[in-house]
């Protein structure tokens, strides 16, 4: 066995941290917070700095961004905070995260909202035809993944949020995976809503997140409570962000965001880079195992790898269970990396490899090659 573990499991959460945010938030949690409530007016705390700084990243206004544990919660925000009502379309994709696709659930159920799911094309794409097409049915919502986390492919949603605006729909965007290895700018993307995680493509503390809302978009609290901001009102306040933060916030968790969103920012092109260029290693050797087929990578490697794509890549082994596959690269090679339905049941069914899943590789900027080569050549010796 590897002396060392091989880590490849960063599209669930990310290891290690980027450079200085273990320090952050030890130094957090070992000094008194600098404010004692939000009533602090003018003065700007961890977390504040923190939703700054994603607002350079993002492009965006800081009073736009809710920091919130993660992109689940972001979505939940956002999803219950529109106030769909019965009978209301909302258009979504077989290939989102359940934290899409609960909540969409949920709602259908409690109050007989109407959801589409469009499919996959023969050559694995979300089908074009079929979403302009349920567009005619006059969405409220479109909420679509920006990138797959099965997959890795990313969607052309500034096309498709585009031709859903001009039918009169909002637009979310889960950006759980492509936030950290991608630009994203919404409103370039015509998202009216982007969620995500801190402790993904960034590599925050975990129980880190945010969401992304238009100033023109205004969501209900979906939660509701302490501010330190106008107590004596019995209602949470209307002001941005606050009317949709209650509670204590994850003060050391955003202190450690900050120092890795300032990473990302001082390092965008260097990290972009490197991991298309171990992205392409890790599809080519995969590709020249005898009995394993990548999901959703049908083309030479040369011509689908590029600099927008995810460092994600799922396969399965011919005749092996991939649970067994995965133990087998757990116990056997000290290689940590997910297997089963990563959380996107549809986009398996949707593969064919439901319910029996796929074994994903999610390797980041700070993989080295030589990790990248132990775990193809491990692959090989597990083909039977």
């Amino acid at each position: 066995m590897k002396e060392l573990r091989v880590y490849l499991n960063n599209a669930a959460g990310a290891f290690p941290l980027a450079p200085g945010v273990m320090e952050a938030v030890i130094e957090s949690m070992e000094n008194p917070p600098r404010l004692s409530g939000r009533d602090a007016v003018g003065a700007e705390d961890k977390p504040g700095e923190c939703r700054r700084n994603l607002g350079l990243l993002l492009d965006v206004q800081p009073e736009e961004v809710v920091l919130c544990s993660g992109a689940t919660a972001a979505l939940n925000i956002a999803i219950l905070g529109m106030g769909l009502c019965p009978g209301d379309l909302v258009i979504s994709s077989v290939m989102e995260h359940n934290s899409v696709l609960r909540p969409l659930a949920r709602l259908e159920k409690l109050l007989s909202i109407r959801v589409e799911y469009v499919p996959l094309d023969h050559q694995g794409n979300l089908n074009t035809a079929m979403y302009e097409k349920l567009l005619r049915g006059k969405p409220r919502l479109v909420a679509l993944t920006h990138g797959s986390n099965v997959t890795g492919r990313i969607n052309p949603v500034k096309e498709w949020f585009e031709k859903a605006k001009d039918a009169g729909a909002l637009t979310l965007l889960d950006a759980g995976q492509t936030v950290g290895h991608i630009p994203l700018h919404p409103a370039a993307l015509y998202a009216d809503m982007a969620a995500f995680s801190g402790y993904k493509g960034l590599a925050g503390p975990q129980g880190t997140g945010a969401l992304y809302t238009a100033s023109s978009i205004k969501l209900a609290s979906t939660f509701t409570g302490g501010t330190g901001f106008k107590s004596d009102n019995p209602f949470q306040p209307e002001e941005m962000p606050i009317r949709l933060e209650a509670g204590t916030p994850n003060t050391a968790g955003f202190a450690g965001l900050n120092e890795a969103v300032k990473y990302y920012l001082g390092n965008e092109v260097l990290i972009t880079a490197k991991e298309a260029e171990i992205t392409h290693t890790l599809i080519e050797g995969l590709c020249s195992v005898k009995g394993v087929r990548i999901l959703g990578r049908q083309l030479p490697p040369a011509k689908y790898i590029s600099q927008t794509d995810l460092p994600v890549v799922a396969f399965v082994i011919e005749g092996m269970d991939s649970e067994k596959v995965g133990f087998a690269l757990n116990e056997g090679f000290a290689i940590t990396c997910r297997t089963g339905l990563q959380c996107a049941p549809l986009m398996h069914i949707a593969l064919g490899y439901y319910p029996e899943g796929s074994v994903r590789f999610s390797p980041s900027y700070r993989t080295s090659p030589e990790d990248i080569d132990y775990a193809i050549e491990a692959v090989r010796r597990i083909v039977p």
